[in-house]
């Protein structure tokens, strides 16, 4: 089934921003990892479209109506107010770079993830320990948050890198 991509007027059945297509030039561009069937780029893209609507974004949706988390109304960007038909263009690069870190996931043996810092010991030579994430466990950690798609997205959120709360 062909992929119904969001142009910037809020598609009640839009389910992505980007096309298989952009995908695999995007993947040759950067060099990433992705399934060589289209169906499967889809799902990743469709996959990654389900993860971003779960942030919390500047602004508010253009329509109730409207499928995906953009386009959006009152985001303010560089000290503007952007129109709200605005998709940009970081959204789209980053929901590519976030199907891209979902099927380098899939892809990845659990064995080689790596756990919370158990120990970090610098005397000469630094020695750190990760826990052990057994095969089993429903706890496998997602994307971390350093991976590209997070760069993307950081100016659009409401909330952007670390923040304290006072208890």
């Amino acid at each position: 089934m062909t992929l119904i991509i969001e142009d910037g007027t809020g598609k009640p059945d839009a389910e992505s921003y980007a096309s298989a297509e952009d995908l695999a030039m995007y993947a040759v561009k950067f060099g990433m990892t992705i399934p060589a069937e289209v169906p499967a780029q889809e799902a990743l893209l469709r996959r990654a479209a389900l993860a971003m609507d779960g942030k919390t974004w500047k602004g508010r949706k253009t329509s109730s109506e409207q499928a995906l988390s953009w386009p959006r109304r009152e985001v303010l960007l560089d000290q503007e107010i952007k129109p709200s038909n605005y998709l940009p263009a970081r959204i789209q690069y980053g929901q590519m770079a976030l199907a891209a870190e979902i099927h380098q996931d899939d892809i990845d043996p659990v064995e080689k993830r790596k756990g919370a810092v158990l120990l970090d010991r610098v005397e000469g030579a630094v020695t750190r320990q990760y826990a052990v994430i057994p095969p089993t466990s429903n706890r496998l950690l997602p994307a971390a948050p350093d991976r590209p798609s997070a760069t993307q997205f950081a100016d659009y959120l409401q909330k952007r890198g670390l923040f304290a709360v006072r208890a």
